[in-house]
Formats: C-alpha cells, sequence, structure tokens
C-alpha cells in the first residue's frame, strides 16, 4: 500500500507489489494439463508484459494499459492461463494507479479465478493480495481484511516470507484506514523485521516511511524525521529515483513543521530537481510550490525569485499559486 491510497502498499505488486478468512466454498476442480506452448509466440506475452511495465515505471499509463492489453490478448489466444492470470493482475496495478477502483476489482477477480482453475498457490497468493488491495482502494475494508487473512494463511503454508511481509505492510495500512494506530505500526513492524532479516531493503524503506507517516500524524516530528531518513539511505542504496525525491519531500515538510524552513525549502528543491530530472512535471511542480512556500516563509525572497523565473522559464509554464 504508492497520494490516495499510500502505494507504498502496494508496492510493487501491492508493495503496490503490497491478507483473508478461508475461501467462501471450495475452489473449482483443476484444468487438465495444457500442451506445450509454441516458444515464440508464448515469449510474446512476457516481452509485452515487460514493456507493459517499463512504460508503468515511466508513469506512461496508458501506453503500459496499451501494452499489457496486448499482452492479454496473445495470452488468450494462446490459452496461457498462467500468463493471463499475470497480465490479468498487471492491467488492475494499472487501473489501481489511475484510482480505478471498479476496473482494478474486475481485473483482479478474475485473476483470483484463473489462479484457482491452475492450481497455482504462488499466483493465488500475488492475486489474493492484489484483490485486497483493490478492495482497499475501494473502501470496502471487511471484504479487503479478509483477503488478506487467507492470503497470509496461504504465504505460511507455501513458505513465502517475502510475501507475508508485503501482506503485514498491507494490513498495517488498513488499520491505519480504519483509525487503528496501536495496531497498524504493529504490523508495519512485524513487516520491518521480516523485510530486515529477508534483506529486502527497497520494501524495508516502505516500511519506514508508513511508520514515520504514523509519527508525524501524533506529531511525534523527530521520530518521523528518523524514519523518513532511514527510508532514503535504503532507496538511494537502491537507487529507487521516486521513492528518493519522495523521501527528500517529507523531510522538508518535517523540518519546516519543527520550525525550520530554510531547512524545508533545501530539501523540497532537491526533490523538485530529482522529479524534473525523471521528466515527472506533476511532482516537480508540486515540490516547486513546497520549495517556494518555505523560501517565503524564512524570508528568501531571492531564492523565491529564483524558482519562480525558473519554472516561468520553462515550456508551457502555469503560475505557481
Amino acid at each position: 500500500m504508492t497520494g490516495g491510497l499510500p502505494y507504498r502498499l502496494l508496492l510493487l505488486a501491492c508493495l503496490f507489489v503490497g491478507g483473508l478468512s478461508a475461501c467462501a466454498g471450495s475452489p473449482p476442480p483443476p484444468s487438465p494439463p495444457s500442451a506445450p506452448l509454441p516458444g515464440p509466440l508464448a515469449t510474446q506475452v512476457q516481452a509485452l508484459r515487460a514493456e507493459g511495465e517499463r512504460w508503468l515505471l515511466r508513469g506512461d499509463l496508458a501506453r503500459a494499459d496499451e501494452s499489457f492489453q496486448a499482452a492479454r490478448r496473445m495470452a488468450e489466444s494462446l490459452d496461457d492461463g498462467k500468463g493471463l492470470t499475470q497480465v490479468l493482475n498487471d492491467l488492475g496495478r494499472v487501473a489501481m494507479e489511475r484510482g480505478l477502483a471498479s476496473q482494478a476489482l474486475h481485473w483482479h477477480r478474475r485473476a483470483v479465478k484463473s489462479a484457482e482453475l491452475l492450481s497455482d498457490p504462488a499466483l493465488l497468493l500475488e492475486s489474493l493480495t492484489a484483490l485486497g488491495a483493490a478492495e482497499h482502494l475501494a473502501g470496502r475494508l471487511s471484504e479487503a481484511e479478509r483477503r488478506y487473512e487467507e492470503a497470509l494463511q496461504l504465504s505460511r503454508q507455501v513458505g513465502d516470507r517475502a510475501a507475508e511481509a508485503v501482506l503485514f505492510n498491507n494490513v498495517g495500512l488498513l488499520y491505519r484506514a480504519k483509525g487503528d494506530v496501536l495496531q497498524a505500526e504493529d504490523y508495519f513492524r512485524r513487516a520491518l523485521d521480516l523485510n530486515h532479516a529477508l534483506g529486502a531493503a527497497e520494501a524495508e524503506a516502505s516500511n519506514h516511511v508508513n511508520l514515520g507517516l504514523l509519527a508525524e500524524a501524533r506529531k511525534e516530528l523527530d521520530r518521523a524525521e528518523q524514519e523518513y531518513e532511514r527510508a532514503l539511505e535504503l532507496d538511494k542504496a537502491a537507487e529507487r529515483r521516486a521513492a528518493i525525491a519522495g523521501d527528500l519531500l517529507r523531510l522538508g515538510r518535517i523540518a519546516a513543521l519543527q520550525g525550520f524552513p530554510d531547512r524545508g525549502a533545501v530539501y523540497a528543491e532537491r526533490a523538485y530537481r530529482g522529479y524534473l530530472a525523471q521528466d515527472d512535471t506533476k511532482q516537480a511542480e508540486a515540490a516547486l510550490r513546497q520549495a517556494v512556500e518555505f523560501a517565503a516563509r524564512s524570508g528568501r525572497k531571492d531564492d523565491v525569485a529564483r524558482l519562480e523565473a525558473e519554472w516561468a522559464g520553462r515550456s508551457k509554464p502555469r503560475p505557481i499559486p
């Protein structure tokens, strides 16, 4: 669970990559084994998925959706059950990035059914986790909780500790949405401990961000700063550029809340530069607004003028409110 639903939630696949009770009824009987798929066409499904993933990482949701839809059609034409299930989850992720809860539910429900037909525990675990996140996005918290409980049971059956850590994180986000801060922190720390033991630095950074958000909400600013600093350290080590910029923006906000808007302006400008370097104009503009606000608050008129002039010099500028 990375605005809106905290998407470090999913994660990844739900870290955006990303738990349930027992299924309501027995799963359908497994499909008979299929014949080996032709190599060239079968590999196109995965090639199209990889293409979609690249567009998704660049923030181009329209092209990511096109690539995943092409992969879906190819998988369906080949009766490639595994590839199709994976692509259905890909399409659900795009829908979630767009904030389209009903579409995300549609794709992830199909993925769960497909994984059940294949009797593939790994695919079912992935699909259940993604469906739980979509239900969370749709505001169906009770359904999401049941889904996560079921997925947690399955993760323990198959011994997938990484998936268990994702689910701990997502359950924490669920409790935070319910206003149960103590339970949320408990699950975030479970996820953190497990990710640290697994050496999953990227996921661990997400856990630190979520713990920082809890601390910030409780006005524990020094603790929030420590959590965000640790997240930044881990994200830098993993070279996660978008996450680095987000960490800098949060640190800037904390600095301003601590009474140091001049330091906040420096952090925000660093985030602005990071977003610009990734061609993320929307986030760059938001970071620039924060940098200008903090610079103005600290009386740094020259910096305000410099940043405003720089933005005005860009193509098709919009005035900074």
